[in-house]
């Protein structure tokens, strides 16, 4: 009766197991470690071996069945343990407990992550067999699979799956137990005891229901009227090894995909790809006003969140459809492992496929996943995946705002805002103005990627380039650009929304005989995903299709006539104004006026008069170089708002570079930081960056403190270069040719 209480107990205790493995294996497993070791407790109890036989062979049965049950995959003909499934085993037996938390769940039987179980369903049940049947205080049984329970909640998973009936099912076991307990105990009595004992007894059994009752009316209180927290347990709290901040995002590259050496170039083949779904490579849903990326960089947004996958993940209920494609690679190389979808489970192929499922990580909440070892050609695999069908043009109005958790963008800029409300109606649904949105995205968008002989767009998509792309006629950009303006008006109108870069397939790739196609280079593309009331993750594609370029208008075609004003006649002059000089009425000049001495001087100071006007007019050059310079800077440091006073200290910056015969780039203000050198230069560009494109609008004391910084640069330009050369700066004309200082402003 001991041995099948304890049984239970374990059982019980084994319950919140059962979510992290949800393989039949783990069923075998702990069976037969339980059985093992209430074995050994009971033939150690019965045979009274000292305590260290009991160790000995609890060692040894952990030694010879931890291969075949805890690391199957090791196991020579699935029964005996190899070289390998031995070190497998031990190591797992100090480390298995970590990468068990860093590691998808369910596990299933993948690689040593049952050894966790295993160890201590084996050492617990033969320690509490040992302390029931050998001990004075057999209620002490209860405490190994107290930690086999409490082990399976902070190693488990973070839904409330199985919590009510793991509860009930070892409190039940438990109570059980210590009846059983009491009953050997009363038992163990003498005829004369026996009748105080069963009073004592019936005191303990009425004050332990008095106090059971009591906290049930409690905990139903409670339940009632505090909502309950999220879960927290160990797998919730640890962020797995997966470093986001050193990958560049495939919308960092977008281009280089369509230079003519990768244009043509076969990079995967696609079987089973529903139609107008997009294979993704990655989902973006961080932007900062310069680059949109995957998480955060400090990583504490669930999409930063990667974890190993081992099995599989449970999408039962999950809106969409199930699907399994084929992936082949090709050409494509990097880390990013294309998908589409929630991915419900993977398997891979090929060479390399040990190495791969061993080093594939997975976002369960954005369905990204990656290899940290990165793709190459001849890997494959076969993904299971619920995808949500792209919903058509016209149906777009009806879609209505859903809930998510994104991380927070930067403000839209005005330009952004104004081109929204002059496209959009303010007062119509959300679904409305989204479909009027993408609708006018295409309609006044031209694609270009800026390749040679392709019409000028510029790289990047921080909000300088989008605000730049809605005030040019035409607007030129291609998926890089129009993926995040659109994801960015749909959050301003309300729905979540994210940017997705993959491969998007056209009606010109047809599948062969086998239903694989090809996909090349250029089909890699950007589009955006809102998420509606329904909880769906929907597809829109914002990019315009590919047609001829208009040229380029002019930024004021229209000139203003303004009419000549008429100038009034002149006023009638006054008598005094037409008396003449008269000769007669000129004054006397007085008794000193035939002085020698005052001839001399007024000659003195007339050709003092001449010199200092020669000097002036050779010096006009200078002074105006100089003056032009002062008016400029003064200009720039009064600007109306701090973000234009932080970008002109950087043109300053820029131009005194310029002066001083450094050459500036016209690139980014890292690359002219980098050409002009010194590390405060580095700096200052980065906060030059972080201050206009932050998501903080900039104020005045911020401009001060960089206009501070940008004189004490100049002052130590000058005092390194010299008296000779610092006036040679001041007065050249390097920054004042056209628009050379506009240019050199920088971009991030």
């Amino acid at each position: 009766m001991d041995v099948a209480l304890l049984a239970a107990l374990f059982a019980a205790a084994l319950i919140p197991w059962w979510p992290i493995h949800e393989h039949g294996w783990f069923l075998a497993c702990v069976g037969v470690a339980l059985a093992t070791g209430l074995a050994i407790g009971a033939v150690g109890a019965l045979r009274r071996w000292p305590s260290w036989a009991v160790a000995l062979t609890i060692a040894s049965a952990y030694l010879l069945l931890g291969v075949p049950l805890a690391v199957p995959s090791r196991a020579l003909f699935g029964v005996l343990p190899t070289a390998a499934g031995m070190v497998d085993l031990l190591t797992g037996t100090a480390l298995s407990w970590k990468q068990l938390v860093t590691v998808q769940a369910p596990v299933g039987a993948y690689q040593s992550l049952l050894v966790p179980a295993f160890l201590l369903t084996l050492v617990g049940s033969a320690i509490s067999a040992t302390i029931a049947l050998r001990t004075r205080h057999p209620i002490a049984a209860v405490v190994p699979p107290s930690v086999v329970f409490a082990s399976g909640i902070a190693l488990g998973v973070v839904h409330e799956q199985f919590a009510v009936a793991a509860g009930l099912a070892f409190l039940v076991a438990v109570v059980a137990w210590l009846v059983r307990i009491a009953i050997t105990r009363r038992r163990a009595l003498g005829a004369s005891r026996r009748l105080e004992a069963a009073l004592a007894d019936l005191r303990r059994w009425v004050g332990a229901a008095a106090i059971l009752l009591v906290a049930l009316v409690a905990a139903a209180v409670v339940a009632v009227v505090v909502p309950t927290p999220q879960r927290t347990v160990v797998r919730s709290e640890i962020q797995p090894a997966f470093e986001l901040r050193d990958l560049r995002t495939p919308l960092a590259g977008f281009r280089n995909a369509f230079a003519p050496d990768a244009a043509d170039r076969p990079m995967l083949a696609v079987r089973g790809l529903p139609e107008d779904v997009g294979l993704r490579l990655a989902t973006l849903d961080t932007y900062d006003g310069v680059v949109y990326s995957v998480g955060g960089d400090d990583g504490r947004e669930i999409s930063s969140r990667f974890a190993r996958l081992p099995y599989r993940i449970d999408r039962t209920g999950a809106p969409g459809e199930q699907v399994v494609i084929d992936v082949r690679v090709l050409g494509y190389e990097d880390v990013w492992v294309p998908g589409a979808g929630l991915l419900a489970e993977i398997a891979f192929g090929g060479p390399r496929a040990a190495s791969l499922a061993d080093e594939f990580v997975v976002n369960d909440v954005t369905g990204v996943a990656a290899v940290q070892g990165g793709m190459a050609a001849d890997d494959s695999f076969t993904a299971e995946s619920v995808v949500v069908d792209p919903v058509d043009d016209g149906a777009l109005d009806t879609l209505r705002p859903g809930t998510a958790v994104l991380p927070p963008g930067p403000e839209l800029p005005e330009e952004l805002r104004g081109w929204l409300l002059d496209h959009t109606p303010s007062t119509g649904e959300p679904g409305e103005r989204l479909a009027a949105a993408i609708t006018a995205v295409r309609q006044e968008g031209y694609v270009s990627h800026g390749q040679e002989g392709e019409a000028s767009s510029r790289s990047g998509h921080s909000l300088d380039r989008l605000v730049e792309l809605v005030m040019d006629r035409p607007m030129v950009g291609d998926g890089e650009q129009y993926a995040v303006l659109s994801a960015l008006f749909a959050r301003e109108i309300g729905f979540p929304a994210r940017v997705a870069v993959g491969y998007l397939p056209t009606a010109d790739d047809e599948p062969d005989a086998d239903g694989w196609m090809v996909l090349t280079g250029e089909r890699l593309q950007a589009w955006i995903e809102v998420r509606d009331a329904e909880g769906r993750w929907i597809q829109v594609d914002p990019n315009p299709e590919v047609r001829e370029i208009p040229d380029r208008q002019p930024e004021d075609p229209t000139e203003v006539s303004r009419p000549q004003s008429v100038p009034p006649p002149p006023e009638d002059r006054t008598p005094v104004e037409d008396l003449g000089a008269d000769s007669d009425l000129t004054p006397d000049d007085g008794e000193g006026a035939d002085d020698p001495w005052v001839g001399i001087l007024l000659a003195v100071l007339a050709w003092t008069g001449v010199a200092a006007l020669a000097v002036l007019v050779l010096a006009s050059p200078i002074l105006v170089i100089m003056a032009a310079k002062a008016a400029r800077r003064r200009l720039r440091r009064r600007a109306a708002s701090g973000r234009q006073r932080v970008q002109g200290a950087w043109q300053e910056f820029a131009d005194l570079a310029t002066d001083y015969g450094i050459p500036v780039p016209s690139g980014t203000r890292a690359e002219q930081a980098a050409a002009i050198g010194g590390f405060d230069s580095v700096v200052l560009a980065g906060v030059v960056d972080r201050l206009l494109y932050g998501p903080e609008t900039p104020g005045k004391a911020e401009a001060r403190r960089v206009w501070d910084a940008v004189d004490g640069l100049s002052r130590r330009f000058a005092t390194d270069a010299g008296a000779g050369r610092a006036f040679r700066a001041a007065i050249s004309l390097g920054s004042l040719g056209g628009y050379a200082g506009s240019r050199r402003g920088g971009r991030a």
